[in-house]
């Protein structure tokens, strides 16, 4: 899975391309009734895993009702591709930040303990943990990550099972 932050109060959720340039090109030649029950078949998949980490945020650990307020902007795309988008402008928590400037702390935390003395943040704020190792592919994160790998595997074959069943019809027509 690929991510991409836009102006880093969201994120975009999306596979990364370069395994798909291939395949993306072979979709192209489709009709555009085609293209649209594709875009429709995996819009449906794309909906089963928002409603899926939506869920997750429930099980929060530290901070549920920021999981809670940055899920309900949790929304699927309509795509040739599985892709949701998270975050945003929407969503107030009580001291006023939306739900896009709640999303990454939310998601990583952040550690007042291992860093030693903040008094190196000029902000008061703190820095979230360090990367993981090679094995985890990037950071951890607590709700959103960690549900998604865990449903990555279904994503896939959902969508490769989308994907057939819909250029098998466009073959047949």
């Amino acid at each position: 899975m690929d991510t991409v932050a836009d102006t880093r109060t969201s994120m975009t959720i999306k596979p990364d391309l370069k395994d798909y340039r291939e395949l993306l090109k072979a979709l192209n030649v489709m009709d555009d009734a085609a293209k649209i029950n594709l875009k429709n078949e995996v819009y449906s998949i794309s909906s089963w895993v928002a409603k899926g980490i939506a869920q997750a945020a429930s099980g929060h650990q530290y901070y549920p009702r920021q999981a809670e307020i940055v899920a309900q902007t949790i929304r699927p795309a309509r795509d040739r591709l599985p892709t949701i988008y998270i975050g945003g402008s929407k969503g107030r928590a009580s001291g006023g930040a939306n739900a896009g400037q709640l999303l990454f702390g939310n998601e990583f935390g952040g550690d007042r303990n291992a860093y030693g003395n903040l008094t190196a943040f000029p902000n008061g704020g703190f820095k979230f943990p360090p990367r993981t190792d090679r094995e985890g592919r990037g950071n951890v994160g607590y709700w959103i990550f960690p549900t998604l790998k865990g449903m990555q595997k279904d994503i896939l074959e959902k969508w490769k099972s989308a994907a057939t069943k819909v250029m098998d019809n466009w073959a047949r027509s």
